[in-house]
């Protein structure tokens, strides 16, 4: 009789059996008095109700100055009531999750103050739980540049600009529907007018359902269409959202106003939004603003679009071209990250192109106070501190650039496209198998999966990836697997659905595709290696070297690697690869203080991860003075992502002390080097 009908408390309950019990119309006072409930607590519960009797498609009159009456028969009110007296005579258990989003629902949507008294008749929360909430709302809120504020005669209400209340909601959308249900959630109006979903609060479900989303999908399609391209499926979701919710707020009267930004004037975006807000106003008859209409250019410029490219070869992997500003802050991020992680990463144009096209989209989201979700970002914060805290020491030239403090959401992002980095330097091309990837959108997922996905398994060959699920590939397009981060349905190919960091599940998933000699190769490297190494753990007495002079730079490296290569921690070739990385791009791994650190690519001869190091007592002098003289010559064979990070911030930071400098060049033996390291060492860290 009733299809997926909204869960209904005891209130909502009770009131449903005096209005199926009435013979004709009853008012609020008639109501209040069969119930027990004051009129207002009956209003307030008056959507759900009406909700109810929507699904169970009975009529339902409620009219100013008439009263409610339903309009049915007596053996269907009978049915109804029956129904209703099956139901458990309790009220539905609220997670505290759940009950801060609806608190913050009431907040957001309410234009006068509620009080606690109201919130706790309404949604019969416990008063003393309702306060301990009301903290976890404030903090949520701070995140948008909202404030609670409170007075006890007065109640509670949202003190903010407009266009936060509307992101903030939007979040709170996002937060309450679940990931999964937000890429699918553009599909359902391409048919639907009507959003229906019995994991969620029913309160929930009536808002979005207020909101004109039929209409807001066909703008983001008309947006498609104007700039000949496709939206991610986040992306999709986002704006078609965003509309809805800024007409419902245009259309009470709550407006943005303000001075345009030039460069958004200026854009292609911005003649597409001014035709949006003309189909708007035709539409509702509401009044949009020149700054209401930036806002939404603002937000197709901040758009991810879903691009299918190939990695056919490298020109092809990604053929956007980002602005040139993003260019300039993605190569200094780069450059100080280089210096903690892995001078390498200086000279990877993956990564510097990858990371400039997303600040290109970062800019904008963080310039309008657009919200980003990253739900990978405690992962990287848990799994790779360091890096993040790289990622995090990092964004300083963002903030200077754009003067806006980088939330932790932006730093995770970067932080992956760092680990993807480092990734790269692991990978063996040895493909064999074609794999494409699917995923949402999230340009920072796919690159790291890519990048995982090719260390793991030197004969896997990534293709194309996907970025929406329209099209899925068959066989005949030469891909035999799909590696998604999403779930695939009806897929003509099998279907591997793993995390972007890969976990060792997802690894083992991905193996069955592997043949099992590859696999016994492959299950050797499961376990992720988690020791950090100190400096005094890498640089062995037997690595250090002191020597007078070098005639050339190639003589150089030799002899700092010769240390190296005799205890069998790196092949030869590895020298070979060091000497061939300075002819191609130069001593870009210079440290300052007369120090160079050398290196190549783990896969290039390093037998077991170590760090040498030669000193000279004559400084060696360049032919290119560009390029500072150099004394302090340490050669470094990293194994994997992290387990030299230590090591390597231990480095930078002694090289920056004078005094310790000056001791290890006056050091006469290399007993004296290590014996200076155990002195300065705990003074870093405070411990070794």
């Amino acid at each position: 009789m009733i299809s997926h009908p909204p869960e209904i408390n005891i209130r909502q309950q009770t009131i449903l059996r005096a209005l199926l019990s009435a013979n004709g119309k009853v008012t609020f006072s008639e109501l209040s008095s069969q119930t027990g409930l004051s009129p207002r607590v009956i209003r307030y519960n008056m959507d759900v109700v009406r909700s109810w009797m929507k699904s169970a498609q009975v009529d339902f009159i409620n009219r100013p100055g008439y009263g409610v009456e339903v309009v049915a028969s007596q053996e269907k009110k009978t049915n109804l009531l029956q129904m209703i007296n099956q139901l458990a005579d309790c009220d539905i258990i609220l997670s505290r999750k759940q009950r801060v989003h609806i608190i913050l629902l009431y907040l957001l949507l309410l234009e006068e103050p509620i009080s606690t008294k109201q919130l706790v008749e309404v949604e019969e929360f416990s008063r003393s739980t309702l306060f301990k909430d009301i903290c976890d709302v404030e903090i949520w809120l701070e995140k948008f540049g909202l404030k609670l504020k409170r007075k006890s005669a007065k109640g509670l209400w949202i003190e903010g600009l407009e266009e936060s209340r509307r992101f903030a909601l939007s979040r709170l959308l996002r937060e309450e529907i679940g990931d999964k249900n937000w890429y699918q959630l553009s599909n359902v109006f391409l048919t639907a007018n009507k959003y229906s979903n019995s994991a969620i609060s029913n309160r929930f479900e009536l808002f979005i359902n207020q909101l004109e989303l039929p209409f807001c999908r066909r703008i983001v399609q008309y947006i498609e269409e104007n700039l000949a391209t496709t939206m991610s499926v986040i992306a999709r979701a986002t704006i078609m959202i965003y509309l809805g919710i800024a007409i419902f707020s245009m259309r009470i009267g709550n407006l943005i106003d303000g001075d345009i930004d030039p460069e958004i004037l200026n854009s292609d975006e911005f003649p597409i939004s001014q035709v949006i807000g003309y189909q708007i106003a035709k539409k509702y008859d509401i009044k949009v603003t020149d700054k209401e209409l930036e806002i939404i250019a603002a937000m197709i410029m901040s758009t991810k679009w879903d691009n299918i490219y190939s990695f056919e070869s490298e020109k092809d992997a990604i053929p956007q071209a980002a602005t040139p500003r993003s260019e300039q802050i993605a190569s200094q991020i780069v450059d100080i990250s280089s210096m903690r992680l892995h001078p390498m990463l200086k000279i990877d144009k993956v990564l510097i192109r990858e990371l400039s096209l997303h600040l290109d989209y970062a800019i904008f989201r963080m310039k309008y106070h657009i919200p980003i979700r990253n739900s990978n970002l405690q992962t990287i914060q848990e799994k790779y501190p360091q890096i993040y805290q790289v990622a995090e020491n990092s964004v300083f030239i963002l903030e200077n650039e754009i003067n806006i403090n980088v939330p932790p959401e932006e730093i995770g992002f970067i932080a992956m496209y760092l680990l993807a980095g480092l990734e790269r330097l692991r990978t063996v091309e040895d493909s064999r198998l074609s794999v494409t990837i699917a995923n949402d959108g999230v340009r920072s997922k796919s690159s790291l999966l890519k990048a995982r996905l090719e260390y793991e398994f030197p004969n896997l060959k990534v293709t194309q990836i996907i970025n929406t699920f329209d099209e899925i590939p068959d066989a005949s397009q030469l891909t035999e697997v799909i590696v998604s981060t999403m779930p695939v349905e009806n897929s003509p190919l099998p279907v591997i659905e793993v995390s972007p960091f890969l976990e060792i599940e997802d690894i083992k998933n991905i193996q069955r595709w592997i043949t099992e000699k590859n696999q016994s190769q492959r299950l050797k490297k499961l376990s992720y290696r988690e020791q950090q190494n100190s400096l005094v753990d890498l640089l062995k007495m037997s690595h250090i070297c002191l020597l007078p002079d070098v005639k050339t730079w190639q003589e150089m490296v030799e002899a700092a690697s010769r240390p190296l290569i005799q205890s069998q921690c790196i092949q030869p070739r590895y020298t070979a690869a060091m000497i061939d990385l300075i002819e191609n791009h130069g001593f870009y791994m210079y440290m300052g203080a007369g120090t160079l650190l050398l290196h190549a690519k783990p896969t290039d001869g390093v037998n077991e991860l170590c760090m040498s190091m030669l000193r000279l007592s004559t400084p060696f002098h360049f032919a290119d003075n560009r390029i500072p003289d150099v004394n302090l010559i340490f050669v470094l064979g990293a194994t994997d992502d992290t387990s030299h990070l230590t090591a390597l911030f231990q480095l930078n930071e002694l090289v920056q002390i004078p005094e310790f400098m000056q001791s290890v060049h006056s050091a006469d033996k290399p007993s004296e080097v290590m014996h200076h390291l155990w002195e300065w060492l705990p003074r870093l860290t405070g411990e070794i």
